[in-house]
C-alpha cells in the first residue's frame, strides 16, 4: 500500500505550529528561534511504533525556543508562510514544500517535469496492510549547483554528491578510508550549499536505511526511512558555521574535555594482550621518561579483561596480569599519568555474571523475549540494553566501582556499534541510538563521582548528539598513506557533523608496521589536531611507538613538543568550538566559499580561525603547491608575508611541519610541558599585523578540569590593528600572579612583556608593533 499526503483542504495555526490537513494525513510544521523548522508528516492509516517515537526524542533533549510571529496567507493553490526572512510555500494538490531565502529556492520544489518519469510527491510511504515492512522515502529536487557535506564518519572527500551512504554503524577494522561504507558512526545531518546559501538538514529518525545524493537519479536526492516517524529539521544559517551552531541548539553542545586529553597519549592493543601486561605498561612510561617525551597517559585496551581462556569478561580484571589493579591504577595516577579504560557492551555467555544479568532483563531481547545472543569478540555474547533504565543504572555503578573510584581518569566506550541485523529484535529499531545511551551512562557516572570536573569520555560509535557525552576518533584505520590522506577529510566531515573532538590512530592501527616516513608524516599531521595518539595492533606483537625507528625518534619527539607548544592555541580553539559551535578543522572550500580557487579535495585545511595547516600525505612528497585563499593575507611559519590569492611552492623535509597564519591573528604558544593547567607561567603571543581594518579575538585559560559553569577561568579580549594590539581582561575567575604574557612579532622578535598582574584592574593595555 502506498501513502502520500495530498489535496490539502484545511489548515490551523496552533502557537508556533501550522497543521495542514489533506487526504491521507497531516503535515505539521513547527517553527523555532534561530530559523529552525521541523516538518512532520503524520499519516492517518499508519501507526508508528512507540519505540521509534521514543527514539526520536533522543535527538532533541534540549528545549528549543518556539517562534510565534508567523504570517500565513493563501494565494490560489499555494499556502505562503512568512518566517523571518524565509518564505515557505505548500502546494495544495501535491503537498510539496518549497523554502525560499531572499527569493532564492534553498529547499524543495517540484520534482521533474512532464517529460521525466520520477515521483511527484516529496514523501511516499509504503507498507503492507498491517504496517509491517513500513518505510518512507523522501525525494527532493536536486539542483546541478547544489553541494552536500556532512554525515559524520564517512570516507572519501568531504563532498557527498553522486554517492549513496548506508546508515548502519559497523565495526570496520582495516577499512578503506576513501571508499568503505558504512563506518562506525552515521550522523543523519548534512549541510547543503547552493548559490552561497547554507541550509542544514537533520533527520530525527533512528532507523534510516540510506541517503542518496544523486546516485539513483540526477533529478533528486533521497532519504529512505524504515518504520518512521517521517520528519526532518531544516536549519537556515548565514554560513555553514552558523548552521552548525543552530544544529547544536537541537542536539546539544559538545562536551569540553579536560586539558590533558589534548596532549600526547600512548596506546597499543599489544601492551595488555600478553601475560606481562603490567610490566609492559610500566616499561612504556619508563621509556617515555627515558626519552624525555611529554606524555599525559595511556588508552588501555581491553586485554586487561582477557582471561586464561582467551575471552574478555567485562569488568573482570585479569588478576594474574594485574594482581592489585586498584593499587596499579592509583600508582600511575599519582605519577601524573591518566588512564582511560576500554570497556565493551557485550557480555559473554560464559561470563560468571551472565545468568544473573539475564534474569534481571538487562540484555537486549529477541522476539521471544529471551536474551539475544550473537558472536562477539571470541564467543557468544549478549549486549547490554542501554534503553533499559535498570540496566543502564547497573552499568554506571560498575564503571564507578571498577575504574572511577580508584585512579582511572576516563572511560573508553569501544566496539559499541550494536550491529543488530535481525529486524525482528524490537530494540533493533533504535540501535543507532544505543551508542549514545552507553556513552551517556559513562558521562553520568563521571559526573556523579566528580561533579565539578569535566569528563574524559570516548566513544567509537554514535549518532547525532553523541558530542554531548564523548569525544571520538576514526577507528581502526590502516597503516598506509591512503588512510593518512583520507583521514584528514574525515576530520573535516566530522567537524561538519557536530563531532567536535576527534583524531586518528597515528601510523595506522591495522596492517603492517608503518614505514618510517609514514609514521613521521602521521605525527606531522597531529601537530594541529585535538588528539595526538599513536595507537596500533600488530600481529608480531611489536607496537608502534615514538622510538620504533631509531632515526625517527628525534623527529617524532620534536613534533610532540611542537604540539605541546601550540596547546594554548589548540585549547582555545577547543573552547571556542564548545561555546560558539565553530568547528575545529575547516575545509578551505567552505571557509572561503566565495574563492573559486579553493577546491573541495584540498587536503590542507584551517585549524581554528587562524592557522592554515599544510599536510604532506603522499609517499615521497616533499614539495607541494599551496594556494592561499584570497580574502585575507598570510604569514608563513618563518614570518614571511604573502598576499592572499597566490600559489607558492612549499618544501617540507621529513619531520618538519608547515603552516600559514591569517593576518590579524594573535597566536598563543608556550614552552612544551606536561599539562597540569593552562595557567602557564609564560604565554607567547605572536602578533600578525593586518593591512586594513582589524580583527577581534579572545584568549581563554583555566585549571584544565573545572566545568565552565563555575566560571573558574580567565578570559581576555583583544583587537589587532595594523600597528597595535589592544588587550584586556574581561573575566577573572582564577589566579593572575607570577606569570607573563610575552608579545612577539612574526619573526619572533620581542615586542613587549606584560606581568599579568597589570591586567588585574580590567583596563585595556595597548601594545605597539
Amino acid at each position: 500500500m502506498k501513502n502520500y499526503i495530498h489535496n490539502i483542504n484545511k489548515c490551523d495555526i496552533e502557537n508556533n505550529q501550522i497543521l495542514f490537513y489533506g487526504l491521507n494525513g497531516i503535515i505539521k510544521i513547527s517553527f523555532f528561534e534561530k530559523n529552525i523548522i521541523h516538518f512532520d508528516y503524520i499519516f492517518e492509516d499508519i501507526e508508528i511504533d512507540p519505540l521509534l517515537l521514543k527514539g526520536r526524542q533522543l535527538f532533541c533533549e534540549n528545549e528549543i525556543k518556539p517562534f510565534f510571529d508567523l504570517y500565513l496567507e493563501e494565494i490560489e493553490d499555494i499556502y505562503h508562510i512568512h518566517f523571518n526572512e524565509l518564505l515557505i510555500k505548500i502546494e495544495k494538490k501535491l503537498a510539496n514544500i518549497s523554502v525560499y531565502k531572499n527569493n532564492i529556492l534553498i529547499h524543495g520544489g517540484s520534482l521533474g517535469n512532464s517529460d521525466t518519469v520520477i515521483p511527484d510527491y516529496q514523501l511516499r510511504c509504503i507498507s503492507s496492510n498491517n504496517n509491517t515492512n513500513l518505510f518512507g522515502k523522501f525525494n527532493f529536487p536536486l539542483e546541478s549547483n547544489a553541494h552536500f557535506y556532512g554525515l559524520g564518519d564517512k570516507g572519501g572527500i568531504i563532498e557527498r554528491n553522486n554517492k549513496i551512504f548506508r546508515f548502519f554503524n559497523k565495526d570496520s577494522l582495516g577499512y578503506d578510508a576513501e571508499t568503505s561504507d558504512p563506518l562506525y558512526k552515521s550522523i543523519p545531518f548534512f549541510i547543503k550549499e547552493k548559490d552561497s546559501n547554507f541550509t542544514g538538514f537533520l533527520f530525527d529518525e533512528c532507523d534510516i536505511d540510506y541517503m542518496d545524493f544523486g546516485k539513483e537519479s540526477p533529478f533528486f536526492y533521497s532519504v529512505k526511512i524504515n518504520g518512521g516517524p517521517f520528519s526532518y529539521y531544516l536549519i537556515d544559517g548565514e554560513d555553514y558555521k552558523d548552521v552548525l551552531s543552530r544544529y547544536y541548539t537541537i542536539t546539544g553542545k559538545s562536551i569540553f574535555p579536560p586539558l590533558f586529553s589534548f596532549g600526547f597519549l600512548g596506546s597499543s592493543m599489544n601492551y595488555v594482550e600478553s601475560d606481562d601486561a603490567q610490566e609492559r605498561i610500566i616499561n612504556y612510561f619508563n621509556n617515555i621518561e627515558k626519552y624525555n617525551i611529554p606524555c599525559e597517559g595511556m588508552y588501555v585496551s581491553s586485554g586487561y579483561l582477557k582471561a586464561k581462556d582467551g575471552k574478555r569478561y567485562a569488568f573482570l580484571w585479569n588478576k594474574e596480569k594485574f594482581p592489585d589493579y586498584e593499587d596499579f591504577l592509583n600508582s600511575l595516577s599519582n605519577k601524573g599519568y591518566n588512564l582511560i579504560m576500554n570497556i565493551k557492551p557485550g557480555i559473554l555467555t560464559t561470563h560468571p555474571w551472565y545468568d544473573d544479568l539475564a534474569s534481571k532483563g538487562y540484555f537486549i531481547k529477541d522476539k521471544f523475549n529471551k536474551p539475544y545472543v550473537e558472536f562477539y569478540w571470541g564467543g557468544n555474547a549478549s549486549l547490554i540494553d542501554f534503553s533499559n533504565k535498570e540496566a543502564k543504572a547497573w552499568w554506571k555503578e560498575e564503571l564507578k566501582k571498577q575504574y572511577l573510584y580508584h585512579g582511572s581518569s576516563g572511560i573508553w566506550n569501544d566496539n559499541n556499534e550494536f550491529e543488530i541485523e535481525d529486524i525482528e529484535i524490537p530494540v533493533s529499531k533504535i540501535k543507532s541510538m544505543l551508542p549514545n545511551l552507553m556513552s551517556q551512562a559513562a558521562y553520568e557516572s563521571f559526573e556523579e563521582v566528580f561533579p565539578s570536573k569535566r569528563a574524559w569520555n570516548y566513544s567509537r560509535s554514535g549518532n547525532s548528539g553523541i558530542q554531548k557525552y564523548a569525544r571520538t576518533w576514526s577507528g581502526d584505520n590502516c597503516s598506509d598513506f591512503k588512510s593518512l590522506k583520507y583521514n584528514q577529510f574525515q576530520s573535516i566531515s566530522m567537524s561538519l557533523s557536530g563531532l567536535t573532538f576527534y583524531g586518528h590512530d597515528l601510523g595506522g592501527f591495522f596492517g603492517k608496521r608503518p614505514s618510517e616516513e609514514l609514521l613521521i608524516r602521521s605525527c606531522e599531521s597531529a601537530v594541529f589536531q585535538s588528539r595526538f595518539v599513536i595507537h596500533s595492533w600488530r600481529e608480531d606483537d611489536i607496537p608502534t611507538e615514538p622510538w620504533t625507528y631509531k632515526n625517527a625518534l628525534d623527529k617524532i619527539r620534536n613534533l610532540i613538543n611542537a604540539h605541546y607548544s601550540f596547546i594554548p592555541y589548540i585549547y582555545n580553539t577547543a573552547y571556542q568550538a564548545v561555546v560558539s559551535g565553530k568547528p575545529v578543522d575547516r575545509s578551505l572550500k567552505l571557509e572561503f566559499y566565495n574563492d573559486l580557487n579553493c577546491k573541495v579535495d584540498d587536503v590542507n585545511s584551517m585549524f581554528g580561525d587562524d592557522i592554515l595547516k599544510i599536510l604532506y600525505v603522499n609517499e615521497n612528497e616533499f614539495v607541494k603547491s599551496v594556494y592561499l585563499p584570497n580574502s585575507t593575507n598570510w604569514y608563513s611559519k618563518d614570518g614571511t608575508f604573502y598576499e592572499g590569492g597566490t600559489s607558492i611552492e612549499v618544501f617540507n623535509e621529513l619531520g618538519d611541519f608547515k603552516y600559514f597564519v591569517r593576518e590579524g591573528s594573535l597566536i598563543a604558544t608556550t614552552t612544551p610541558q606536561k599539562l597540569k593547567s593552562s595557567l602557564f607561567e609564560k604565554v607567547f603571543f605572536t602578533v600578525y599585523p593586518i593591512k586594513e581594518g582589524f580583527r577581534d579575538g579572545s584568549y581563554f585559560e583555566d585549571d584544565g578540569e573545572t566545568k565552565l559553569k563555575y566560571k573558574k577561568y580567565n578570559l581576555y579580549n583583544y583587537r589587532v590593528y595594523n600597528n597595535k594590539v589592544e588587550f584586556k581582561l574581561s573575566i577573572n575567575g582564577n589566579t593572575l600572579e607570577n606569570r607573563e604574557f610575552i608579545f612577539l612579532d612574526p619573526k619572533g622578535n620581542l615586542i613587549r612583556k606584560i606581568n599579568i598582574k597589570e591586567l588585574e584592574k580590567g583596563e585595556s593595555i595597548t601594545i605597539l608593533l
